[in-house]
């Protein structure tokens, strides 16, 4: 998952992590989740700190941060959830087929529970943090 989440970043969103952290997005944060289909099934779920979202979103977008709408920072937080699965899926299971239904913001009264036996990875960003949870 490490590898996927950095390669995505750098790649995609040209953000580097500032390093691998113990404990998930804390304080106001955006959340996007995730179901897939096939073997396995699953789901992944992304948090990311609000400031850290707009920051990834203007990088991806190549804009100013106060010109995005919140519309568009969510969805460039569900772009990224769909890229992180998609690449941790192609490492993990490389002959396998799946499908990933479209990734949707969770709003903080539906908070998706975590599950002690999924894959966790956490890391620090210049101005927020990052998590990522995958289970299947």
């Amino acid at each position: 998952m490490a590898e996927s989440l950095d390669e995505v970043l750098e790649k995609m969103f040209f953000v580097r992590s500032l390093g691998e952290l113990d404990k998930a997005a804390d304080g106001p944060a955006l959340t996007a989740h995730l179901d897939f289909e096939g073997d396995p099934r699953g789901s992944l779920t992304l948090r990311v700190t609000a400031a850290a979202a707009r920051s990834v979103a203007a990088d991806f977008l190549g804009a100013d941060e106060s010109e995005l709408s919140e519309k568009q920072v969510g969805e460039v937080v569900c772009e990224l959830a769909n890229m992180i699965c998609g690449s941790v899926l192609s490492r993990v299971e490389s002959s396998a087929v799946f499908q990933l239904a479209a990734p949707r913001i969770v709003p903080p009264s539906e908070e998706i529970a975590g599950n002690l036996s999924n894959t966790r990875y956490c890391v620090q960003l210049s101005n927020g943090r990052l998590s990522v949870e995958m289970g299947t």
